[in-house]
């Protein structure tokens, strides 16, 4: 969910869809509103915060996304998106590691 005007997923979605680009909205690998302050937060909060969110990733709903967008990048391009500048302080930078993982792992199967 974004509040920033043009970024929510019904209105993002919508004008993909006109410039051509398909938009799948992941709710799995979204980072609980509890533990986003630490992404923001000290270096040591920060540290708490990613790994809290890598063991999410873990999960098996979170896996299967992953997975899916391991499948959809072997036939298209991706794009992981989100409204964060600094990758190391969003979930995406844990989302982007752990599909490399998984995409790298594959590729070598």
């Amino acid at each position: 969910m974004s509040r920033k005007r043009g970024f929510s997923k019904t209105a993002l979605a919508k004008a993909l869809a006109d410039a051509g680009i398909a938009y799948e909205h992941m709710r799995e690998l979204g980072n609980p509103k509890w533990n986003r302050a630490g992404f923001g937060g000290s270096p040591a909060g920060l540290g708490a915060a990613r790994g809290v969110y890598a063991g999410q990733l873990r999960d098996t709903d979170a896996r299967e996304c992953l997975n899916r967008i391991a499948e959809a990048a072997r036939r298209q391009t991706v794009a992981i998106m989100c409204f964060e500048a600094d990758e190391y302080r969003c979930h995406r930078d844990l989302v982007l590691e752990a599909f490399r993982e998984r995409f790298s792992h594959a590729a070598s199967v």
